[in-house]
């Protein structure tokens, strides 16, 4: 992805990060409920606590690590919103 050159293009790509981000945020949310779903009835248990919390928890922690990690390094891009408007003929 380039960076903005103009003002709107710049508001354009603060939107599609912004739609980016929710996507990731519903995503682990999604994980997280979802995990607790399919494993409250596990009777597994590792150092006295529950499976849904190591993979909800634990799990969540480093999903989100992970998903922060790519939305910054293949989404996100550092731009000025600073541009001069543009005028129309």
């Amino acid at each position: 992805m380039k960076s903005p050159k103009t003002y709107k293009e710049a508001i354009e790509q603060s939107h599609r990060e912004a739609l980016y981000t929710v996507g990731a945020a519903l995503l682990l949310f999604l994980f997280f409920w979802g995990v607790l779903f399919l494993t409250q009835d596990s009777a597994y248990s590792c150092w006295g606590l529950p499976l849904w919390f190591w993979l909800s928890c634990i799990g969540g922690y480093l999903l989100s690590v992970l998903v922060v990690w790519l939305l910054v390094k293949y989404f996100l891009r550092n731009f000025n919103l600073d541009h001069k408007e543009e005028k129309e003929p």
